[in-house]
């Protein structure tokens, strides 16, 4: 039994580093530094939040074969052992989650003082939000650390969900969620899922 518990965190340390390598090479890295853009999260010299960038992101998600799931749907998903994550910062986290799900921020509260994050301050602060958010660097590497296996079935989520465009909503809704999931299948991850309506929609199931 000993034996066999040291070749599987053998096998998931291999899988991590594989991700995290795989990272290196997509240009997506695990630190902000290695991402493009000032958020860090540029599509093509785009920013994430384009129309341009937004089309190659849900196209892309689309091939990938990314499913969306019901807050039940995710349940039954957990029981065949498929890992949740929510994506939410911290704090929200805490206030509330879907039970056994763990923790991996996409987005944390700003900080640094930067010209961008003092640009991304005032801009939050216009809105009336004392604190902004700005992407958490180590994003791909605390993912790598819950999810060593890119092929493990897992179900993302974050306050809203999002939708991907179809015939009969040609823009969908783009979020957070969405972002992450794809940055993640261009680590390698296939077998992703989100769930619909986020945990805002967890919420108004009853649950």
């Amino acid at each position: 039994m000993l034996r066999s518990s040291v070749r599987l965190q053998s096998n998931n340390a291999r899988c991590s580093r594989s991700v995290i390598v795989r990272a290196q090479q997509n240009g997506i890295g695990t630190s902000g530094n290695q991402r493009s853009g000032p958020t860090g999260l540029d599509v093509g010299g785009k920013r994430p939040t384009s129309p341009r960038a937004w089309e190659t992101m849900s196209s892309s998600l689309r091939d990938a074969k990314l499913k969306a799931l019901s807050p039940q749907e995710v349940i039954f998903a957990q029981e065949r052992g498929a890992a949740v994550i929510d994506i939410r910062p911290t704090d929200l986290y805490t206030k509330g989650h879907v039970p056994g799900a763990k923790n991996v921020p996409f987005y944390q509260p700003i900080s640094g003082w930067s010209a961008w994050q003092v640009a991304r301050r005032l801009g939050y602060a216009l809105l009336g939000a004392l604190n902004g958010t700005e992407i958490n660097p180590n994003f791909d590497a605390e993912i790598a650390a819950v999810l060593p296996d890119p092929t493990s079935p897992a179900v993302i989520y974050c306050s809203i969900g999002g939708t991907l465009p179809t015939e009969d909503d040609k823009n969908g809704v783009q979020s957070r969620g969405l972002i992450a999931c794809y940055g993640l299948t261009q680590l390698g991850y296939n077998n992703l899922a989100i769930m619909k309506g986020g945990y805002g929609g967890w919420e108004n199931s009853g649950r």
